[in-house]
């Protein structure tokens, strides 16, 4: 199989143990055959570790049907791993009409859940050879995989560099923005954008490649981490093909993800609507989250964005909130709003659920909260110790900005 090498992949990794804001999910390059004995080793730590694997059959060429790839692609899919098809696009200058027959290719014959679009190019304004700018041109390719009959409709593309603003943001659901082949290449050439932490870490993905031993491995997974990436891949494999298979520490990579005391952030707003009765609906908004270690938590809301230009937290390491909710060990949820120096209780529906593998989802109405606002959650134990806060995090009420969540399956 021939290896195309991604000009800029992004797996998000992050330290755990205490490490204060640690949410990662791993992104896999996995360019070998769905059920190889290599994809079956990227594929083995599941939903604890793993969001996305992606199928790439002759660079996403071979449109060929293989039903042992369909079998593998399904288990994948069955453990909690997200799997989207691989298509290259020449920088902008491939043929759309071809590119949409490979996209049809990936949906004809394989259960996938959307398409990564390799090799875009970093400048969405530039003008493009089939006419209009490059935006245009990969905006016609997004809704064609949003379009398509088939289902899966994440996008995902891969610029190849840090873009110097966020043109592409409303295409991609997630944007490759760094494939680095060291730690210092990583380290020194990675030009970190203002508009990026303006966006939930779940929009980015990072690639590492050619990092060997377990310290560039925890040292890449605290920098991507500061980065806001929230997808990550590292491996100690270079030369040729990086992607060949799993690194040689994979099973740690996969553990340090795995164990994070709280990970995988995401939230959503619903507006609001009607029921098929034509009794009214209110807006609301929902926060899912990881936690192995905590038995309650509290997410604090505030509107608007609280992040100052360097991405940190105006006034330290947590937001000021407008409104506090309170989830107790026995699912029972409570909502305050900030009334001066006081929070007063708020009488608002509000339900909890626990999901499978320690995953908690709350859901609330959102009750003429902002269009925009940054949230956090806290973990504690059970006598009250803080045990992790995420990074703020922020959101649109009214769902104008995409957020992807790994764990909707």
């Amino acid at each position: 199989m021939k290896i195309r090498l991604l000009t800029c992949f992004a797996v998000q990794l992050a330290l755990m143990s205490g490490s204060g804001w640690a949410q990662s999910r791993l992104a896999i390059p996995s360019y070998q055959d769905p059920g190889s004995p290599q994809w079956n080793a990227w594929a083995a730590p599941r939903r604890s570790s793993i969001g996305i694997m992606i199928v790439n059959e002759d660079n996403g060429d071979d449109t060929g049907y293989d039903p042992t790839i369909a079998q593998a692609i399904r288990a994948a899919r069955a453990n909690g791993i997200f799997v989207v098809g691989y298509v290259y696009t020449g920088y902008g200058l491939r043929d759309p009409a071809v590119v949409r027959d490979r996209v049809d290719a990936v949906y004809r014959n394989y259960l996938v859940d959307g398409i990564f679009f390799d090799e875009a190019p970093t400048d969405c304004l530039a003008a493009n050879p089939f006419g209009g700018n490059n935006y245009s041109h990969y905006q016609q390719l997004g809704e064609y995989v949003r379009a398509h009959e088939a289902g899966g409709r994440l996008v995902i593309l891969n610029p190849g560099t840090q873009p110097a603003n966020d043109c592409w943001m409303s295409i991609a659901n997630i944007l490759v923005t760094a494939e680095s082949s060291s730690l210092a290449d990583y380290t020194t050439n990675y030009q970190d954008q203002v508009w990026f932490h303006e966006y939930p870490p779940e929009r980015f993905w990072h690639i590492v490649y050619d990092a060997p031993g377990r310290d560039q491995l925890e040292r890449i997974l605290a920098l991507s981490q500061a980065r806001g990436a929230g997808w990550l891949y590292v491996t100690d494999l270079g030369g040729d093909n990086p992607y060949a298979g799993p690194p040689t520490y994979w099973s740690t990579e996969a553990e340090m993800v795995a164990s994070q005391g709280l990970q995988s952030l995401y939230s959503t707003g619903r507006p609001a609507s009607t029921d098929e009765s034509g009794n009214p609906v209110p807006a609301k908004i929902s926060f899912r989250w990881k936690s192995a270690n905590g038995t309650h938590w509290q997410i604090l809301v505030a509107g608007g964005s609280q992040r100052v230009s360097d991405g940190s937290v105006a006034g330290g390491g947590t937001i000021a909130p407008n409104e506090r909710i309170e989830i107790a060990a026995d699912g029972k949820v409570r909502v305050f709003s900030r009334h001066g120096d006081d929070w007063v209780e708020v009488n608002v529906h509000a339900i909890a659920f626990s999901l499978e593998d320690h995953v908690h989802l709350v859901e609330l109405d959102s009750r003429g909260l902002p269009e925009s606002v940054t949230y956090q959650i806290q973990s504690f134990d059970h006598t009250d110790r803080l045990l992790t806060t995420s990074r703020p995090i922020p959101m649109s009420i009214n769902n104008q900005q995409y957020i992807f969540d790994v764990n909707d399956h």
